[in-house]
């Protein structure tokens, strides 16, 4: 799985749009389902974003991933954020056997209730949308009837928590590491393994240091070489 010569990653944005519920409890999430034609993570449910394009600001400055996050969301599922605020919140890194890969940047963004109502697949690298919980979509995912990519997984189980609203206030000093997970193939499974894994210092490939936000998450997923969906390891 692992290469010679890893790819190098491109910068890339991703938004999570958090929907203020009506009365009160928690939030909703957007989430797009990307199409079973595309070459990475096909059938996978993802939050909006895209690849960094060089008419989005000097590379690897905060005005590019930024001006990426809104233009890809416009792209992807027509919505429009021109005003609001979006918060810089996490950053990972494709595994180094993957020949796409990808250093992103995770930011959140509130709307009102009652908002997001234009919000669409674009039809062509998604094709379903959908608001709901944190917790819903978990629910969705733990019964095998949607697939969760470990970043997209572990932002939603962050996410359901009760003091959700610290990622909001999230130091930036906190979330500038990336999380580089490693990829394992064991027999007839695919592994990805986090940096807070007791084994992962001693796995072959591209490593990262350890990062405090992953702390309480799983340590590993796994999936069939043939397809499935992530499951957890804690």
């Amino acid at each position: 799985m692992e290469h010679a010569s890893p790819t190098p990653p491109r910068l890339a944005a991703t938004v999570v749009i958090l929907r203020s519920p009506a009365e009160g409890g928690a939030p909703e999430l957007l989430m797009l389902r990307r199409s079973s034609k595309s070459p990475f993570m096909p059938d996978a449910w993802v939050f909006p974003g895209g690849k960094v394009d060089a008419a989005d600001g000097p590379a690897g400055s905060d005005l590019a991933f930024i001006a990426a996050a809104r233009r890809e969301c416009q792209e992807e599922c027509s919505l429009v954020l021109e005003t609001q605020e979006l918060r810089w919140f996490d950053t990972w890194i494709t595994p180094a056997g993957e020949p796409r890969r990808f250093h992103a940047r995770f930011f959140l963004v509130e709307i009102a209730a009652g908002g997001g109502a234009e919000a669409t697949a674009d039809g062509h690298e998604t094709q379903d949308g959908r608001w709901g919980t944190a917790t819903a979509l978990l629910e969705r995912w733990r019964a095998g009837e949607i697939d969760l990519p470990p970043p997209t997984a572990c932002t939603l189980l962050r996410l359901a928590e009760p003091s959700w609203r610290a990622l909001l206030r999230c130091p930036r000093e906190q979330v500038v590491p990336p999380i580089l997970p490693k990829w394992v193939i064991e027999g007839e499974r695919l592994v990805v393994v986090l940096p807070h894994d007791p084994l992962y210092a001693g796995l072959p490939g591209e490593g990262g240091p350890p990062c405090e936000r992953l702390a309480g998450l799983p340590r590993r997923f796994v999936r069939d070489a043939d397809g499935g969906v992530w499951r957890p390891i804690v």
